[in-house]
């Protein structure tokens, strides 16, 4: 535990009982063994204070009737945490137990200086009465002792037999009575939770096997009756450390990076001292605990035969752009992502779908693709090119074999409101695809409902916790949508078989399942035995959010299904991450690579006549402006008769089946749908669609004529800026600015106000303050302080006249189209441009080339010399 039990945003750690456990909690929590024979106490000094008795400072309630109370008082040391990563103090326990039920016999002394004292020594300490608060419960302290005076060893004490204890609680404040004293809980406990483990050092241990969610409950008891359990069947398994980030990790299988310690895993004791802290009571062992690995890692999914294996995996944030939601750096990403291939490699899905993506068209997608082939061979995956699904930072996606499987006609995505979430619209995306073996096909629809998680703050909101978490009226709105897409999905095309997959973020007994259940969709999960069914760890419950979902003509056609167990169960401190790790433990291995165990179906597909379907790809705009061009781009049509476009303002045109792109101007600014179709045979076809928003044009003013001339993004700091004049006049600076958007940010990171002015045919150059070249009449600003991967604007008067890259988009590592790249290398515009121009916003592709000229790293002799 962290210093005085400060934690901060502390996980506190809460549990469920199984059903045998709900009859058991009326069974006595304690079993005190019988009181050895008396033998005299060593004799001590004459007490500084006045003498108390360690149950008495106690007393019978939760907070202590001498609190503030200068006391000494008398006892045998039973546990001995006073080192600086410790507990910085000891416990004592007085040897003549009383007879009262009420009152605990043990004693925290904190004693942060330290004292000569050892387990087994009676002792005699004065000090302070504290009810000391660690946790957010204002009536839960920890009685101790503190401000300590004087401590004396008055001898050897007698031996203090550990009280018993035995899980499930009668209530949930029995064990008040026993905080301080040596306690033994001599019964097999099962760890519930081990998310804190890296961070604090501490387990969740529980009685009766794994806690399980009330929601997603192997027993038929209802969720008010498990939670009440629940509570009375937990214990809080601690290390006897206040630091954080403890080193080495405690009570992990192996001292080397093969080491981990799951939910599941049993001890048939544990022995220490018995503490409060942080809204919980723990027990910091003085005899090592000694694990079972009951439930050790498995090396591969159960066997789902059929002749098709489909699966959904949430890769838990996984971007190409770094420091957003997944990794920090690029350490952190090659992390993430040598475990994410690990775990597909392990899954072997000729169908995968993926949830927690990043939401940059296909550059998160790709990349992950790419890693997967490099270990498995070229062409093994391909992904699905769904474009820019949504509006939300994450998205959904799919990979598959082509050895295995051929994508039918192009990926559906809907437009409707209620895929709607916090941030932006996350609709699902739903491919149709056929066995290569037999022409069996089926659609996989892939999704990710929003989360329980930043619940709602005005009261009476219906997205208030109502015992299903937070936003379970917006989960069911996605379910409902989600049922009635599928079923136009499979009216229009004929396609009855259809297989969901995705992170439902919703147990198995909660309203957004039993929304698509009672629209004919069978819970795969259902089919496997009650302890089974799971896909994720909470405050220490075991539940299912992950799911799988067959359509009613699908049932009989699924050969088996699993869950792989390599991540919930896991240790959070084994993850990618390196923040947090004095005891690094990584290993580029599949477990904990997310927080969410992937769903494994086996499909014996049915076979079906051949089917031709069209097949569309395109890149949408997203943004423009009035007057300006935006454009279609990479359009990419097969299997179909005719090639069209309805820009949404009224405008439809007809374009060849070879067309490759395809451009419109609005009049008007407005959010636009703009859609692209491919019609084929049997009234099928393709669509391709985004929301494209417009803005109002800014027409340049009287001197708005200067641009980019040349860029500079060279060794070290080596970086510059040239921008000319080429009008016929001076141009005022003052109206000008130069911005830097860095790693795709959306707001400036630096801003060079201009100033002065610049003659007619003259040019400004901006430096970096490192520059290693000379330019005369240069200026020395923060915006050079660019990559090869950062956007630069050109203002006037706030409207944006020129840019090289795109902003809000981060690229990766640099802007490139062809040979031509902005990172380490010099760009100079060609001698035909005379104005500037503002790529187009992503996904759509900036074509530098048109309009650059490039020369190699370090070429600035030409600088200030347009």
């Amino acid at each position: 535990m962290p210093s005085r039990f400060t934690r901060g945003a502390l996980r506190v750690t809460t549990s469920l009982l199984l059903l045998g456990l709900l009859a058991a909690c009326s069974e006595d929590e304690t079993d005190t063994p019988p009181v050895p024979p008396v033998q005299p106490l060593p004799s001590c000094a004459a007490a500084p204070n006045t003498l108390r008795t360690i149950n008495a400072i106690q007393g019978s309630g939760k907070l202590s009737p001498l609190a503030d109370q200068l006391v000494s008082v008398r006892g045998v040391v039973t546990a001995d945490f006073q080192a600086d990563d410790q507990l910085k103090g000891f416990f004592i326990q007085q040897p003549d137990a009383d007879k009262d039920p009420l009152t605990s016999d043990g004693l925290f002394v904190y004693a942060p200086g330290g004292a000569d004292v050892k387990q087994g020594d009676y002792v005699q300490v004065s000090g302070k009465v504290v009810e000391f608060k660690s946790g957010s419960n204002e009536a839960e302290r920890l009685t101790e002792l503190t401000e300590v005076s004087a401590i004396t060893v008055c001898g050897a004490g007698p031996r203090i037999a550990p009280q018993l204890i035995k899980l499930p609680l009668a209530n949930k404040d029995a064990l008040e009575a026993s905080e301080g004293m040596l306690v033994a809980f001599n019964q097999t406990l099962t760890v519930s939770e081990v998310y804190q483990l890296g961070r604090y050092g501490e387990l969740l241990l529980s009685a009766g096997g794994r806690l399980f969610q009330a929601n997603n409950h192997p027993s038929a008891a209802t969720p008010a009756e498990i939670n009440a359990a629940n509570a009375l069947a937990r214990i809080v398994l601690d290390d006897g450390r206040s630091i954080q980030n403890p080193k080495p990790i405690p009570y992990l299988s192996a001292a080397d990076n093969s080491g981990t310690r799951r939910v599941g895993d049993t001890l048939n004791s544990v022995q220490g001292v018995l503490s409060w802290g942080a809204d919980a009571f723990r027990v910091h062992p003085t005899v090592a605990p000694v694990f079972t690995a009951s439930n050790p890692r498995p090396a591969a999914p159960l066997n789902v035969g059929g002749q098709i294996r489909a699966s959904g995996l949430n890769v838990l944030n996984y971007f190409t752009t770094l420091g957003q939601r997944g990794a920090n750096n690029e350490a952190e990403f090659q992390r993430q992502r040598a475990k994410l291939v690990e775990t597909i490699i392990g899954l072997n899905a000729d169908a995968l779908g993926l949830m927690e993506i990043e939401n940059n068209g296909t550059l998160a997608l790709a990349d992950l693709a790419a890693a997967v082939n490099a270990k498995l061979g070229a062409g093994t995956y391909a992904y699905i090119d769904a474009g820019k699904p949504g509006s939300d930072a994450i998205t959904v996606a799919m990979l598959y074999k082509p050895a295995k499987l051929k994508p039918i006609g192009s990926p559906q995505v809907p437009n409707d409101p209620g895929f709607e979430v916090a941030g932006g619209l996350r609709p699902p995306v739903a491919q149709r695809f056929a066995a290569l073996s037999n022409n069996g096909s089926f659609w996989l629809v892939v999704n990710h409902l929003k989360s329980k998680g930043s619940c709602p703050s005005a009261a009476g909101d219906v997205n208030l916790d109502q015992g299903q978490g937070c936003w379970n009226a917006a989960r069911t709105t996605q379910a409902t949508a989600l049922k009635n897409w599928v079923a136009t999905l499979s009216q229009q095309s004929g396609e009855a078989d259809v297989l969901m997959v995705g992170d439902f973020n919703a147990y198995l007994n909660e309203d957004p399942i039993k929304t698509l259940e009672t629209a004919g969709h069978e819970a795969l999960l259902k089919r496997l035995p009650a302890t089974e069914r799971y896909t994720y760890v909470f405050s220490g419950e075991s539940g299912a959010l992950d799911h799988a979902f067959a359509s009613s003509s699908l049932r009989s056609q699924i050969s088996g299904v699993t869950v792989w167990h390599v991540n919930a169960e896991e240790p959070l401190v084994l993850d990618y991450n390196t923040e947090f790790k004095t005891d690094d433990r990584y290993a580029a291995t599949p477990y904990r690579s997310s927080d969410h165990d992937p769903v494994l179906v086996g499909l014996n597909l049915n076979a079906d006549a051949p089917v031709i379907a069209p097949s569309l790809n395109a890149t949408l705009p997203s943004s423009g402006s009035v007057g300006s061009a935006v454009s279609i781009s990479a359009i990419s049509a097969q299997d179909g008769s005719a090639l069209s476009v309805d820009w949404g303002d009224g405008t439809q045109e007809s374009l060849a089946l070879t067309a490759s792109s395809a451009s419109h101007t609005y009049a008007a600014a407005g959010n636009y749908t703009v859609s692209l179709v491919l019609s084929g045979a049997g009234g099928l076809s393709a669509t391709r669609s985004a929301t494209l928003t417009i803005s109002a044009a800014t027409p340049p003013a009287s001197g708005a004529a200067l641009f980019f001339s040349e860029y500079v993004e060279g060794s070290s700091n080596n970086k510059a800026l040239e921008i000319y004049n080429p009008s016929s006049t001076a141009v005022d600076l003052s109206d000008y600015s130069v911005k830097l958007y860095s790693n795709g940010a959306t707001t400036a990171t630096q801003t060079q106000a201009l100033s002065g002015s610049l003659a007619a045919g003259q040019t400004l150059v901006l430096v970096h303050a490192q520059f290693a070249g000379s330019v005369a009449g240069s200026v020395v600003s923060a915006v050079t302080n660019f990559n090869g991967d950062d956007a630069l604007t050109l203002e006037y008067r706030a409207a944006v006249i020129d840019a090289i890259g795109q902003v809000g988009f981060d690229p990766g590592t640099e802007w490139k189209s062809g040979s031509h790249s902005t990172l380490n290398k010099t760009l100079r515009r060609k001698a035909g441009v005379v104005q500037g121009s503002v790529p187009p916003a992503a996904p759509a592709s900036w074509d530098l080339s048109s309009e650059w000229e490039l020369l190699d790293i370090d070429s600035f002799a030409g600088l200030g010399t347009r």
